[in-house]
């Protein structure tokens, strides 16, 4: 089997989401971090698009989240993270994609939405696995980059609270989808627990993502407390903690 080789911004939770499925499979393989400014391109230079995660296995290159896990099982088929059964595959393929498409967004512009009213914190979150002059030169940046993160994540003014909402409301939903059980699909860990708690893990246990993110602004502790204290959000919780170095 040729190598996997798995190209990540570290600060991204969809990175997270592809860096936990290589772990969860215990798949061998090198990890390379690129910055933010420059990661556009950087994908298009290596798989034609202008987002990450990218994994290259041989000549094959993957340059979606979801994608990569689809390839994992394919190559890599112990631990699978995409149910035997059709039924449980479609419906754990579904909520992904729920999640990839609604919840990731939501998450991102939430943050963003509270981050990049501070330089200073934004560059140093930004920075994650560059070291000290990777976060003073977007300090420096930084007041250019801010309006196009806006424009490209699409985050809200502040007083806008879409984002807020969209959350709360698959928070929710995932609360009762596990009322009575601790996987979203069949009896095992999938690939829809593991992007739901990839994606809510920010929010919920940032001190267990092994990025070792800095905090997030204080602005945001009041709706953190309040979807850690909801059903959904502690399942999510307790699924990052108890799966992701298993």
């Amino acid at each position: 089997m040729a190598p996997a080789i798995l190209i990540t911004i570290p600060v991204s939770h969809f990175c997270e989401k592809a860096r936990w499925a290589l772990d969860w499979k215990r798949i061998p393989h090198t990890r390379r971090a690129t910055m933010p400014a420059v990661h556009v391109a950087v994908a298009k230079r290596l798989a034609g698009t202008e987002t990450f995660p990218i994994l290259q296995i041989g000549d094959e290159v993957f340059a979606d989240s979801s994608e990569i896990i689809t390839a994992l099982d394919q190559h890599w088929p112990e631990r699978p993270l995409l149910p035997e059964d059709p039924a449980e595959r479609q419906r754990a393929l579904e909520l992904q994609q729920q999640f990839d498409t609604i919840l990731a967004p939501a998450v991102r512009s939430l943050v963003y939405q509270h981050l990049l009213v501070d330089p200073d914190l934004s560059a140093k979150l930004l920075a994650v696995g560059g070291g000290a002059g990777r976060e003073r030169m977007l300090r420096l940046v930084q007041p250019a980059m801010a309006p196009l993160m806006r424009k490209n994540f699409d985050v809200p003014p502040q007083f806008d609270d879409w984002p807020e909402r969209t959350v709360l409301g698959q928070v929710e939903q995932i609360g009762a989808m596990t009322e009575d059980r601790e996987s979203l699909v069949g009896e095992r860990f999938t690939v829809a627990d593991l992007t739901a708690a990839s994606f809510l893990a920010p929010l919920v246990c940032l001190d267990a993502i092994p990025a070792r993110l800095p905090a997030l602004p204080r602005s945001l502790q009041p709706f953190t407390e309040r979807i850690t204290s909801m059903p959904g959000g502690q399942w999510a919780a307790r699924t990052y903690r108890a799966n992701r170095f298993g």
